[in-house]
């Protein structure tokens, strides 16, 4: 009986080793893609700190320049709500054209909190001649934030359709 108690121990414990290998197996091969693009979400593919440039995604980068409107930069329009500052980002992005259209968005921090770039329609001012909120060629690209005016931002993010972060700049 003893010895017939012992083999079922050993046979059990092989079994749950193989058991806890396939599992490992699973995460490692399932769960690996899926890390990695998530990572690629949170940790931005280069930082180019403030009034400097930096390369990332096979372009060079940096911030051109950053503006404050406490009104609608519009003629037409609703005002902006009471309580809020328009941050206006310009970025200059110079390199090769990209091989196929690219869409991108901006996300401004103060790094707590996270705001994305007011779309076409909303409080975004008029695009300068030269200058665009598309990411489909270089050049100077704008982004509009409506934030609260207690807010003291510190890092704007280029974020790509996917949600990875291109690249961070550093304001």
């Amino acid at each position: 009986m003893r010895a017939h108690l012992s083999k079922l121990w050993v046979r059990n414990v092989i079994a749950a080793l193989v058991a806890v290998a396939a599992i490992a197996v699973v995460i490692v091969t399932g769960l690996g893609d899926s890390w990695a693009t998530y990572r690629r979400t949170v940790t931005p593919g280069a930082v180019v700190p403030a009034g400097q440039s930096g390369n990332a995604g096979g372009y060079t980068w940096k911030i051109a320049s950053v503006r404050h409107l406490n009104r609608s930069p519009r003629s037409f329009g609703p005002p902006l709500p009471a309580g809020t500052v328009l941050t206006v980002v310009t970025v200059e992005r110079t390199g090769p054209p990209p091989p196929q259209k690219q869409i991108c968005k901006g996300v401004i921090t103060d790094g707590q909190r996270r705001w994305k770039n007011e779309g076409i329609g909303g409080f975004a001012p008029p695009e300068r001649d030269g200058v665009s909120s598309m990411c489909d060629g270089t050049g100077l690209l704008q982004f509009s934030f409506l934030l609260p005016n207690d807010v003291v931002p510190t890092a704007m993010d280029v974020v790509a359709f996917d949600g990875t972060i291109t690249v961070r700049l550093l304001l």
